[in-house]
This record gives structure tokens, C-alpha cells and sequence, in this order.
């Protein structure tokens, strides 16, 4: 079992079972009950004689009997256990079953260890346990065993960002060409985009009431946590609407809810709003991120976004005549990113189990391809190269070992140019083919295919054959003489002909040949 350092390391602890205890398989087979039965988990489990240099290693502390103790070691197999558990320290668990080192000390603290039970004296107290974490993991790897590990639990986290849940936003279905380069950009500055889905946007009108009802359900809890927090009483009167409670305790107007909360309105929805959750991710915005952002609002952000920082970019270039330019100049990105190149953008950072980036990476790659794609779409507006550019800023001059990390402010993307402008797509030719056998290489034909077997290999080597029944419906021009493909009742020469093109030569009738 490789190491994947995507899951989550377990607590651990070793155990060894000494020889005389091993001769007696039904002891060990009460051992390893009593193990089970505290909840303990064996992770691996070996059974052999050991040699003395691990001996040597495990008892390295037992240096004044350490002659006796390598005698005892060696005499017979031992059993050598990796044991888990899943909510105690498993150290502690194993060291409590075993007891004190001397089984005479064991009877008398806790006469149900298995020392106090199994053990006969200081050298043969028949059971061994890790002392502390470092002990733990230097026996383990004595015995090569893996460090034992568990797929993480699944955690809802906003800042966490999957390539799926991006491509919902990128690409949304009702957008036939939507630009995902410019929801990119907006995606990086204004993001993270969220699996969030508003009552009043997203769903019908049915499931929109349903919604709004779980919503002031969740909203007169919080009222009353609210009200107990700040210690005020509120009594509704029944000529009193909510509306007019006092405005110290309201709340805002729920439109987003926590994971939990959207899972269970979720199962309650009709089929359509579930379709549009699953294909939807949405960007959200204004107070409490109580807002979800149009495809309009988006657009418009960001053609204003592009013509802010162009015009920057075209004073230092062009000076006041970069007012003038800015008007003329096409607002939408000349660049455009497939699925599969935004694949390739992100390919070098880091994910967990679940594979999700951390949207801070995301951000940072983002806004520095951004900054990539602004010098190249520069360089063909001023139709100058992008090393001549006067702007210090669109040239980044941070040491190369300092650009590597994601996290890092001087974050840097080694390449001058955008992804799709040196993209390149995989070569189809090369690849393996294939096709099914052809009739007409095939050994053994039955008697229904000899006919249509034969008209394959003949068409191999010509345009159009037809037999020599139909050969008035053809102008003689152009037909020539067969070779004998095959022998037999349908593979003489004088039985078919073939038209290629208008060359002129000879073609053959039944008992009678002709030259035109």
C-alpha cells in the first residue's frame, strides 16, 4: 500500500506478541479478541522469528539485559501488530491492556492485563508496546509497515474550489458562447463562486414558497438565539407582524443557507430546480453575499475591468492619445481558453483528497495569466513587442526561485504568451487504430460470402465494378481487362469488369472478346 499524502494519517501504536504466548494458538486467538473488543483496529500483521538486529532496535533501552532478552527473542516466531484507534489514543490503550512490565506488579495494580494474565517473569512478561509516537513509528518502520491512513471526512469549505464547480461557473448551460476568460478574471477578484442558489432567482414558483417557509423557520431560530443573547424578551402581539419587531433583534433577509440547510430544501425540490442546482454555480456578492451576480453584471464588470486597466497600460505607451485609442478598442478579450487549457493552467498546484484547489492558488495563477494575456492583447494593439513595453510593471523582474510558490506575492508564470496562442493539439495520426478484420482477408469464407469477398479485392485496385450482365448501361470507353483473381465459378477473368476513369482499354463478354 503506497503513502498518499492527500489522506489523513492515523494514530498508531506497535504491538509484539513473544514467543512462548505465539506457541499457544488459542491464547493468541483470546489476545487478539481482547484487542478487537477495546476498539483497537490492526492495520498489519506478522508472524515470523526475528533476527538480532531488530531485536537490537526494539530493546535498545533494555541494555542490562539485553543477553537474556535476545536468547528469549529468538528462541521461536513472534507476532508483530500495527494497531488504530479511531477516537482514543491507541499508545494508551494498548499500554493499559498489557499492564505494568513485571507481571508480579501487574497482578497486583490490574489483575485482568494481559501481563498479569499470560506474563512469567521481567524477560518473558510475553507482550511488548510503544512507549511514545517516535518509539511507535521507529518500530514500525523496523517491520516496513505503511503508516496507516484513512480517506478524510468531507468538510464544506468555501475557500476549497474544484475544477468541476468552476467549469459550472465558466460554462453555464444557458450561455451557448460564454467567455470564460472574462468570468475567470471576475471569478479571481470577486470570487470564490459558490454552489449557492437563490430562492428568488433559481427555483419555481412552488418550490420558491416551500423554500421561503424552511428559510423563516431558520430565521425566527436566529431571532431567538438573538433575543437571548442580548437578554431582551420579545413578545409578538396579535395584531403584530414581524415586520414591526424592534429593530435592534431583525435580521437580514436569508438568502443563502448553511451546507446542511440547502441539502435538506435539496431532496424537497422539484426535478427541474435540482437540474439547475447541479448545473449551476453562481458568484456572489453585496451584503452577507445576499446578492448572486446576472451573466449582464458579470459582462459588464468585466468589459469595465478590461478598459480601467488597458487605459493605464496605454498612457504609458501612447500618453494622452490613449483616451482617444480606448474608444475604439474592442472591450471583450481577443483570447479564449478551451476546458482543456485551463486544465493545463492549473496543472501544477496542489489538491486534497477531493481534489480542490485552494482558491488563494487559484487567485494568484488567475491574475497572473491575466497579467500575461493583457501584454499580448498590448502587443498587438500598439503592434510593439512585449520586452519594449515602457511599463515597468508588465514585466516581472522577481528572481526565478521566488516565482515557484503559489503563495507567494511574486507568484510568477514562466512564459510570455497566452495558453491558447502556443497551444498545441494532440496529433490524431499517431494514434493506434482499430479496425475490424476485412472479408477480404479473411481465410475461410462461407459459401454466401465468395461472391461479395471477391468484389472487395477486386475494388482494391479499381474505381467501380459491376458484372458483365450490366455492361450496357456503361459506355465501352475507358474499361480494361481484369487479371484472374481467384479460381472457381465467380473468379474468372472473363467474368467481371472495371471502370477507371475515361483511360481507354479493353474490356471482355462471355465467349467473345472485343478491343475498342
Amino acid at each position: 500500500m503506497l503513502f498518499d499524502p492527500k489522506q489523513q494519517n492515523l494514530p498508531y501504536t506497535f504491538a509484539l506478541l513473544k514467543p512462548d504466548i505465539v506457541l499457544k494458538p488459542q491464547v493468541v486467538q483470546e489476545v487478539i479478541n481482547k484487542i478487537e473488543s477495546q476498539g483497537l483496529i490492526i492495520k498489519n500483521f506478522i508472524q515470523r522469528e526475528l533476527y538480532k538486529e531488530e531485536v537490537l532496535n526494539i530493546f535498545y533501552k533494555q541494555q542490562k539485559f539485553i543477553d537474556e532478552i535476545l536468547q528469549y527473542m529468538m528462541s521461536g516466531e513472534c507476532i508483530m501488530l500495527l494497531l488504530c484507534h479511531e477516537t482514543e489514543n491507541p499508545i494508551q490503550v494498548w499500554k493499559k491492556m498489557i499492564g505494568n512490565k513485571d507481571p508480579v506488579e501487574a497482578k497486583k495494580q490490574d489483575p485482568q492485563s494481559l501481563r498479569a494474565l499470560y506474563g512469567v517473569s521481567l524477560i518473558k512478561n510475553e507482550f511488548h508496546g510503544s512507549d511514545d509516537p517516535s518509539s511507535a513509528n521507529k518500530e514500525r518502520d523496523i517491520f516496513k509497515f505503511p503508516i496507516p491512513q484513512k480517506v478524510p471526512e468531507f468538510k464544506y469549505d468555501r475557500m476549497l474550489v474544484s475544477l468541476e464547480l468552476l467549469f459550472k461557473f465558466l460554462y453555464p448551460p444557458n450561455l451557448e458562447h460564454s467567455n470564460a476568460l472574462e468570468r475567470m478574471d471576475i471569478f479571481a477578484i470577486y470570487g470564490p463562486a459558490l454552489n449557492y442558489h437563490s430562492v428568488d432567482q433559481c427555483l419555481c414558483r412552488t418550490c420558491a414558497i416551500y423554500c421561503k417557509q424552511h428559510l423563516e423557520g431558520v430565521r425566527d431560530t436566529l431571532m431567538k438565539l438573538e433575543s437571548e443573547k442580548s437578554g431582551i424578551k420579545i413578545r409578538v402581539m396579535p395584531n403584530q407582524s414581524k415586520s414591526q419587531l424592534p429593530q435592534k433583534n431583525t435580521l437580514p433577509p436569508l438568502r443563502l443557507l448553511k451546507e446542511e440547510d440547502i441539502q435538506t430544501i435539496y431532496q424537497q425540490i422539484c426535478q427541474k430546480c435540482q437540474e439547475h442546482c447541479n448545473g449551476y454555480a453562481h458568484l456572489c456578492g453585496g451584503r452577507a453575499l445576499q446578492h448572486i451576480l446576472t451573466d449582464q453584471e458579470i459582462k459588464t464588470l468585466a468589459a469595465e475591468m478590461n478598459k480601467q486597466e488597458l487605459l493605464e497600460l496605454l498612457y504609458c505607451e501612447k500618453g494622452n492619445a490613449a483616451t482617444i485609442m480606448i474608444e475604439t478598442v474592442s472591450l471583450e478579450s481577443p483570447n479564449h481558453y478551451t476546458k482543456e487549457m485551463i486544465e493545463i493552467l492549473f496543472k501544477d498546484l496542489e489538491t486534497d483528497y477531493y481534489n480542490r484547489y485552494k482558491f488563494y492558488h487559484l487567485q494568484n495563477v488567475i491574475l497572473e495569466d491575466r497579467r500575461i494575456r493583457m501584454n499580448a492583447w498590448m502587443s498587438q494593439l500598439i503592434n510593439k513587442p512585449i520586452h519594449r513595453f515602457k511599463n515597468p510593471k508588465l514585466i516581472s523582474k522577481v528572481p526565478p526561485e521566488e516565482r515557484k510558490n503559489p503563495e507567494s506575492i511574486h507568484f510568477t508564470i514562466n512564459r510570455l504568451l497566452p495558453i491558447d496562442m502556443t497551444y498545441k493539439k494532440k496529433d490524431i495520426t499517431q494514434a493506434a487504430l482499430e479496425f475490424p478484420p476485412n472479408l477480404a482477408d479473411k481465410e475461410k469464407l462461407n459459401p454466401n460470402e465468395e461472391k461479395l469477398a471477391l468484389l472487395k479485392r477486386l475494388h482494391r485496385e479499381t474505381h467501380k465494378m459491376v458484372e458483365i450482365t450490366d455492361l450496357k448501361k456503361f459506355d465501352p470507353n475507358g474499361v480494361y481487362l481484369l487479371r484472374k483473381y481467384n479460381e472457381g465459378r465467380n473468379g474468372g477473368w472473363d467474368n467481371y469488369i472495371s471502370l477507371k476513369g475515361m483511360n481507354k482499354g479493353t474490356y471482355v463478354v462471355p465467349h467473345k472478346k472485343e478491343s475498342i
